[in-house]
């Protein structure tokens, strides 16, 4: 069974077991929306899928739990039992993960940020831009530019 079935299942199964209509779930998603994603021609973005828990009373988590037991045949208890010794296993259960999104700086943000100390060093020990340059083999003009930037 695909995942979106699965999600589907589980959808269709707590809105029936909380006897909540599509209509009533209108504040978390358009109701013909709720539609398709219960026939399975729509794939949930996971702040619906919160939006959607949420307005069924649950924890977004279960949700999910439920649509991968479907997916897996399995039960919620195994699921979770296999997740909690997955997590356990690859030493993440006690793991803090940062919630904002962090950007590394581009490979080649990060390589002009060490021709710049490189070129910052050499001229400070008394070389020439030309000298400079050739040693790194760069342009003469790029020494420049990084100096104007010093």
């Amino acid at each position: 069974m695909s995942l979106r079935i699965a999600y589907a299942s589980a959808l269709r199964f707590l809105r029936k077991r909380n006897e909540v209509s599509q209509q009533q779930l209108a504040p978390a998603a358009n109701p013909s929306y709720v539609s398709r994603l219960e026939s399975g021609t729509r794939s949930v973005t996971l702040d619906v899928s919160q939006e959607l828990a949420q307005a069924l009373k649950v924890d977004p988590l279960t949700l999910l739990v439920l649509a991968y037991a479907a997916e897996r045949d399995q039960t919620p208890e195994q699921v979770m039992s296999h997740l909690l010794e997955d997590l356990s296993a690859q030493d993440l259960l006690a793991s803090k993960i940062a919630s904002g999104i962090t950007k590394d700086p581009h490979p080649e943000v990060i390589a002009g940020m060490e021709l710049h100390s490189q070129i910052i060093e050499l001229m400070d020990q008394g070389l020439t831009q030309a000298e400079v340059a050739r040693k790194l083999g760069v342009a003469r003009q790029t020494v420049s530019n990084h100096l104007k930037r010093k």
